[in-house]
C-alpha cells in the first residue's frame, strides 16, 4: 500500500533516509531529530511538497519519495508539473520492485492529476531511461577567472541584497522563468533558503526595479591558506542585458580576492561572453582543444501522457503549418501500456489536436520511444539528430518539418535542484 506519510511515519521515514543516503550524514539520533523536524515542516506546511510512502503486508514503512508539485515554462507556456525526489528503499528490501511501485504511483497521481509532464534527477541514468525518461539538458560547470568576464558593465550598479527583499527577488526570477524555457517558478523551499541566507546575493537595480541578480558564496580553495578564495555562483539571472554586464563587470573585479569562480550552467551561449574560458586543469583535448568545463547530465524528463501535453503546450512558440496537417505517431512505451500505441496528430486553424489511433508501428509516420520524444518535444535534441543516429524511423514527412513544428526553439534551462 502507498499512502501520504502522517506524523507517526516520520520516525521511520527519517531512519531510511539515513540508510538510504549516508551522504546526507543524519546518522546520529541528534541529526536525526533534525531532519525529522524538517520532515514534519514540509509535510504539514501548505506547499508544494508532498511524501507518500510504501508499506508492507504489517504496516511497517519500507519505501518513500518526495512529490514536487510545480509550475514551469514549456515552451513559453507556464504548465503543471510534477517532480519526484528523495526516492529512499530500506535496506533490508533492496530489489523487491519497491523503487518500481513508488515511480508507477507517482506517474499514475500525475495522470491523475493531468499533469502531463514529470521530471527526476536520477541515481542512474540508465535505471530511469529504462523507466522511459529522456536525456534533459546538459551542464557545465566552468571554472574561470575573474578577468574571464567582460570587464565593461557597470559594476557601481551591483549592490548586496538583503533576505528582507525576497520578494523582489521572487518577482525577479519569476520573470526570468517565464521567458525561458524549462524554467521553473520559484519554490516553497527556495524562498526559505533566501530567508535562512544560504547564500548572498547581489543586484542590479534599474528605476527602483531589480532587474538582475547573483547567488553566490565564497568559499576557501581546498588545501590552501585561509586567504585563497573560490567564489560559487548558485544562480545568475537577468531581464536586462546592462544588468548581466554589470554583474560581470563585478565578478572581474574580484580578482585579488577570487582565485576562480565556479559556475554551473547549462546555457551553451555563456561560453561566448567570456573573454578567456578556460579552466585550471591545463587539460589539452586533440588536437588543440583546451579544457574550458566539466559536463554532466542529470535532469531527466518523461511525458506522462501524450494527448495532454499537446492540449497543454500546443506548442505554442513553434511555427504552424502553412496548412493542414494530418500525422500520425507511434510511441514505444514498454513501462506504460496506456501511452505506448498510435496517435494521429492533426493541426488546423493554427491548433494542434491529438486523438489515438489504432495505426500499427510498421504504418506509421513516426515511430519513436517515450524516452525520447520527451527529449524532443522538450527541445533538448532534434528529430534530425535522433534519424541521423538511427534512433528513430520516419516514413513519411520531412524531419525539418516536424522540427519546426514541435521542437522548442530554445533548449531548456533549469535552476531547480529537488
Amino acid at each position: 500500500m502507498i499512502r501520504l506519510l502522517t506524523q507517526k511515519d516520520i520516525k521511520q521515514a527519517t531512519e531510511i533516509v539515513a540508510m538510504a543516503y549516508p551522504g546526507m550524514n543524519i546518522s546520529q539520533a541528534t541529526q536525526q531529530a533534525e531532519f525529522a523536524e524538517r520532515l514534519t515542516t514540509e509535510q504539514v506546511t501548505d506547499n508544494d511538497l508532498r511524501y507518500y510512502g510504501f508499506f508492507d503486508e504489517e504496516n511497517k514503512l519500507v519505501g518513500l519519495y518526495r512529490l514536487h508539485d510545480f509550475l514551469g515554462n514549456i515552451n513559453g507556456k507556464m504548465v503543471r508539473q510534477f517532480g519526484i525526489g528523495m526516492v529512499a528503499v530500506h535496506l533490508f528490501h533492496k530489489k523487491e520492485r519497491i523503487a518500481f511501485h513508488l515511480l508507477q504511483h507517482f506517474h499514475e497521481l500525475a495522470q491523475n492529476e493531468q499533469v502531463s509532464l514529470v521530471s527526476l534527477y536520477p541515481f542512474n541514468t540508465g535505471f530511469y531511461r529504462k523507466m522511459g525518461y529522456g536525456y534533459g539538458p546538459t551542464r557545465y560547470q566552468y571554472k574561470l577567472k575573474p578577468t574571464s568576464f567582460p570587464s565593461g558593465g557597470d559594476k557601481h550598479r551591483v549592490k548586496l541584497l538583503s533576505p528582507a527583499i525576497e520578494e523582489e527577488i521572487v518577482q525577479l526570477y519569476n520573470e526570468y522563468a517565464a521567458t525561458h524555457h524549462g524554467m521553473i517558478k520559484r519554490t516553497w523551499n527556495e524562498r526559505n533558503l533566501i530567508k535562512k541566507k544560504a547564500s548572498y546575493y547581489a543586484g542590479v537595480y534599474e528605476e527602483d526595479k531589480l532587474v538582475g541578480a547573483i547567488a553566490y558564496i565564497l568559499q576557501p580553495v581546498k588545501d590552501s591558506h585561509f586567504l585563497h578564495h573560490e567564489l560559487v555562483v548558485f544562480e545568475w539571472f537577468w531581464i536586462k542585458p546592462s544588468a548581466f554586464l554589470a554583474i560581470s563587470a563585478w565578478l572581474n573585479s574580484q580578482q585579488d580576492q577570487v582565485e576562480r569562480v565556479i559556475i554551473r550552467t547549462q546555457d551553451e551561449a555563456f561560453m561566448y561572453q567570456l573573454e578567456d574560458p578556460r579552466n585550471d586543469s591545463n587539460r589539452m583535448i586533440p588536437s588543440v582543444y583546451h579544457e574550458v568545463a566539466q559536463v554532466g547530465t542529470g535532469l531527466m524528463y518523461r511525458l506522462i501522457s501524450v494527448e495532454e501535453f499537446v492540449k497543454q503546450s500546443n506548442f505554442s512558440s513553434n511555427v504552424r503549418p502553412d496548412k493542414f496537417v494530418s500525422m500520425s505517431i507511434f510511441v514505444e512505451d514498454s513501462f506504460s501500456q496506456e501511452i505506448q500505441g498510435g496517435y494521429k496528430l492533426t493541426c488546423k486553424n493554427n491548433i494542434w489536436e491529438v486523438e489515438p489511433s489504432v495505426i500499427t508501428q510498421t504504418l506509421a509516420d513516426l515511430s519513436i520511444s517515450i524516452n525520447d520524444l520527451s527529449s524532443w518535444w522538450m527541445g533538448c535534441i532534434s528529430l534530425e539528430q535522433l534519424i541521423k543516429y538511427g534512433k528513430v524511423e520516419l516514413n513519411d514527412g520531412s524531419a525539418r518539418d516536424l522540427d519546426s513544428w514541435f521542437k522548442p526553439n530554445m533548449k531548456p534551462i533549469c535552476f531547480t535542484s529537488f
